[in-house]
């Protein structure tokens, strides 16, 4: 007869349980994590991509308005108003962004929940105007790019 304080046979069965458990467990918490990262990579990518599209097109408008007053003062004529209406989306990857146009730098910085991964300079060029410094929040969707005359402004609310 054997006696059960040398038997271990029982004692393989839970701990191979609770290591093949807890092995699945970390497997499955890795997978998911890295998962994750990958996802939050491509929405930022995502953003960044979105951000550059737009801040281009911004910086175009921006450009047209000013080589349209350079023409318009070299054939000795005056400008009363230009203006674009600027639509933009209200979130881009699911979250809210703002646009900020800065005439020290000459850059219009976009980005989403002040996160240096989703931020994106795009550089203006102006010659005979100057753009107002102003910030802008996507909430409001629709813009409004004017040229005013007095003060030689390219004015975006």
């Amino acid at each position: 007869m054997k006696g059960l304080s040398g038997d271990e046979n029982a004692v393989s069965v839970p701990i191979g349980f609770i290591l093949t458990f807890s092995i699945t467990v970390l497997v499955l918490v890795v997978t998911l994590t890295s998962f994750y990262s990958m996802m939050d990579q491509a929405e930022q990518t995502v953003m960044r991509d979105e951000f550059e599209i737009h801040g281009s097109d911004i910086a175009v408008r921006i450009a047209a308005i000013d080589t349209t007053v350079a023409i318009a003062e070299d054939a000795g004529s005056g400008i009363q108003e230009i203006s674009y209406r600027l639509s933009l989306p209200d979130r881009i990857a699911g979250k809210e962004y703002s646009i900020e146009f800065s005439n020290i730098t000459n850059d219009i910085i976009i980005a989403s929940e002040e996160r240096d991964e989703t931020r994106v300079k795009v550089p203006y060029s102006t010659e005979d105007t100057t753009v107002t410094p102003t910030t802008l929040y996507s909430s409001k969707g629709e813009y409004l790019i004017v040229y005013n005359p007095i003060t030689n402004t390219i004015d975006i609310s």
